[in-house]
């Protein structure tokens, strides 16, 4: 049971680090095209910031820092996710990349308007 469950996590991790790589080079492709506007779109959190509110046990399971500095080396103008619905909308990556979590029980309604460029 102990090597089953070992298996798991490793291969949790890779995904992760596969979901994380396949950001960056969209983001850089992006870039390289000469875009002026880039959201990173993912599933999971980037950032702790807007887990606050889910149980911690659970916050790995919600997000990964890995996504963070894919968006933080490459480059975005706005960082949107979901999933954690029990968390909150407003997140910052270390690099200084704003995140929503707009995940419906989060935003309450069933959409939201951000602007890019703006505080």
């Amino acid at each position: 049971r102990r090597m089953w469950i070992r298996d798991r996590v490793k291969e949790f991790v890779r995904t992760t680090r596969r979901s994380a790589d396949s950001l960056h080079t969209a983001l850089k492709e992006l870039d390289e095209e000469g875009c002026t506007a880039r959201v990173a779109l993912t599933h999971f959190s980037p950032v702790a910031d807007t887990l606050a509110g889910e149980p911690p046990e659970i916050h790995p399971f919600l997000g990964s820092y890995l996504l963070a500095e894919a968006i933080d080396t490459a480059g975005a103008d706005l960082a949107v996710h979901g999933h954690a619905h029990l968390g909150t909308e407003h997140g910052m990556t270390a690099g200084g990349v704003r995140v929503r979590n707009v995940a419906q029980p989060v935003i309450r309604r069933a959409f939201n308007v951000y602007r890019l460029g703006s505080a």
